[in-house]
């Protein structure tokens, strides 16, 4: 009788997203999912009252209740930065605003197999118990409802900036990204994905774009409203327009044409030979 091979199990570690904002927090969700085959590990969302072994949360806030005691055993805090200045200020490991899945993917390779040797301990450790605190002689929350939620995801509140005005394309007038966009905002859209790489580096026209792509106009004009709200979206002057403000401002530069023509013969013959009009 011969033995059956057992399948293979992966160990098992789990991420909790701390008062991230909805976007870091959609952004890390696609990126576990897409990183998914390439890492030892299966990740998953914490549930409460569960250990947690990578922490993520915005920096500047202060961890849940009962993390101490899981990074004194091997958990890690990574922290999101909001600019430049702030990412300088934080401890190692930190990523910046708009999140990067290049970087991501990085970081996770680097930390993952340290998480897998310290899960155990992390396991026998007491589960780890939210506890917000209240502000200042505010009322004492009210208790919390007996079911557990299956993932916590708590996100900050942010004010919204006020929207970009809708954008309008003067005839002629060419488009091109400034820069790739963000895996999050071509999510679900293969139709996206297509018209982005036709002008990431090119500068098309709007029809000429349609008939590139073979896609509807509803699909182009929307994916060009979202690029634009996203300031990703660089629109040039029609070529015919440029052409022209180029050769007026040489014919402006030319001594030649700015020279006045003589009103006759002699007074041609007079000017070469350097005799005063």
């Amino acid at each position: 009788m011969t033995d059956t091979p057992q399948p293979f199990s992966r160990p098992q570690l789990v991420v909790r997203a701390w008062q991230l904002r909805d976007a870091d927090a959609g952004a890390l969700k696609l990126f576990m999912n897409l990183l998914r085959s390439r890492l030892q590990a299966e990740w998953v969302a914490a549930e409460a009252g569960s250990p947690v072994d990578l922490l993520v949360l915005p920096v500047g806030v202060a961890d849940p209740s009962g993390f101490e005691a899981l990074a004194a055993s091997g958990a890690i805090r990574l922290s999101i930065a909001a600019d430049v200045a702030e990412r300088a200020r934080a401890e190692a490991p930190v990523l910046q605003r708009p999140l990067q899945f290049e970087e991501f993917s990085a970081l996770m390779l680097e930390i993952e197999r340290g998480l897998i040797e310290t899960a155990g301990a992390r396991r026998a450790a007491p589960a780890p118990v939210d506890v917000v605190p209240a502000p200042a002689l505010a009322p004492a929350p009210a208790p919390a409802p007996t079911a557990a939620a299956t993932v916590l995801v708590e996100p900050v509140p942010v004010a919204r900036p006020s929207a970009r005005p809708g954008l309008e394309l003067a005839p002629g007038a060419r488009v091109r990204l400034r820069r790739w966009p963000d895996p999050v905002q071509l999510q679900g859209r293969k139709g996206h994905q297509r018209l982005a790489s036709q002008i990431a580096a090119t500068a098309l026209e709007r029809e000429d774009l349609l008939s590139l792509s073979g896609l509807p106009e509803v699909e182009v004009d929307a994916f060009l409203q979202a690029m634009h709200r996203a300031d990703l979206l660089e629109v040039l002057p029609p070529e015919a327009a440029s052409a022209g403000a180029e050769a007026a401002e040489v014919t402006a530069v030319d001594p030649a044409a700015a020279e006045p023509v003589p009103g006759s013969l002699f007074g041609l013959i007079r000017r070469r030979l350097g005799i005063g009009s």
